[in-house]
């Protein structure tokens, strides 16, 4: 039974692993549990490859032991010292790095597990009138507020799916979790695949606007210009690469905006650097490289698009699915009050935290 499952859990995993308008780059998990062992995807593993083999097994008595442990309160020694222990609860043999995600999984109580980051479900979970409007498509969800990830995000979640359960809400399948994603939960794949449906069709039957992903008329000559220049300050000596996006919807966007989810400080950083018409591009570069610590993921041109720069012409191609997936979402928030971003302190501890930049380094 359990390699069915496991199978199960794998199919499901690459069926919405491999569709863009789920999961971008190593976005996303996914689990299976029985009464002893939960299985989960390892952390930057891509969910649209992965093989029923290549979940990491978990022994689910050693996981819920953090639950009874005092950590530290600092959060660099807390998030280490609950890493540690996740990665002490591996089954015998183990060696990949489990999911940050893994304590959130554990606390269902049905056997299969999605956790996806889809645009258009971000349009809700991003916006200032989420909530309100969660509660009214779906009153069997519950909405969970900003929080930091890992350990905080699972006790807070821990902690209000168990008092829905003791008022006598039952405990649900359906949570959306603000500025992340949702996670869908049921004792069958296809059970969740009904579920999935029935948000996804919810939420677009309330959207007022859509997206334009036709490429604006611009300047290419220009741009092509400023990509070979950025090419060369990125790469600085070496190889650069440079993916230059102009969706119309983009040329309206406005990059001063914030981050939206974890996924896009992930892969695109917390901002992109802006160059105006007329600007030395050499010398902003280097203003934002001394005022961040790091070069920029992506540069915003007005009237041009955006130039997404990586080491690898795939890594720069995820910059920019990913700097799209942040246009889409701010046009899908219009339907429900406009977006709204990150708070600066959640952003500011996604940008230094250790599991996080340990996923955007793993190749997906």
């Amino acid at each position: 039974m359990k390699k069915e499952n496991l199978a199960a859990l794998a199919a499901m995993s690459n069926r919405y692993g491999s569709d863009p308008a789920y999961v971008l780059a190593g976005g996303g998990n996914t689990s299976y549990k029985e009464k002893d062992v939960l299985f989960i995807k390892g952390s930057g593993t891509a969910l649209a490859t992965i093989k029923a083999e290549e979940f990491v097994g978990i022994d689910r008595e050693k996981l819920g032991a953090i639950w009874g442990k005092t950590y530290p309160e600092k959060e660099s020694e807390r998030e280490a010292a609950v890493l540690a222990d996740m990665m002490a609860s591996r089954l015998p043999g183990e060696t990949r790095r489990p999911s940050v995600e893994t304590l959130l999984h554990d606390l269902f109580p049905y056997s299969f597990v999605l956790h996806v980051h889809p645009a258009t479900v971000n349009g809700l979970t991003c916006s200032k009138e989420g909530k309100k409007a969660a509660a009214e498509l779906f009153p069997d969800a519950v909405w969970i507020e900003n929080s930091k990830p890992g350990y905080l995000l699972a006790a807070l979640c821990r902690g209000r799916l168990a008092g829905r359960v003791s008022a006598g809400g039952g405990f649900p399948k359906i949570v959306f979790l603000e500025n992340h994603g949702i996670f869908f939960a049921a004792d069958t794949t296809g059970e969740i695949d009904v579920t999935v449906a029935r948000v996804m069709r919810g939420i677009a039957g309330r959207l007022s606007e859509l997206p334009d992903a036709s490429d604006a008329p611009v300047d290419l000559k220009k741009a092509e210009e400023i990509a070979a220049k950025l090419a060369g300050l990125c790469g600085e000596g070496g190889t650069a690469f440079v993916k230059h996006i102009r969706q119309r919807s983009l040329l309206g966007y406005d990059p001063l905006t914030g981050s939206l989810t974890p996924d896009h400080i992930v892969y695109c950083k917390a901002k992109p650097l802006i160059i105006r018409d007329g600007e030395d591009i050499a010398s902003a570069f280097s203003a934002y490289r001394a005022n961040n610590g790091y070069k920029p993921k992506v540069v915003y041109c007005r009237g041009l698009g955006a130039f997404c720069l990586g080491n690898s012409e795939r890594e720069a191609e995820i910059a920019a699915e990913v700097f799209w997936d942040a246009v889409k979402i701010t046009v899908y928030a219009r339907s429900f009050g406009g977006v709204s971003p990150m708070p600066r302190d959640l952003e500011d501890f996604i940008v230094n935290w250790e599991v996080e930049s340990y996923r955007s380094k793993v190749k997906v």
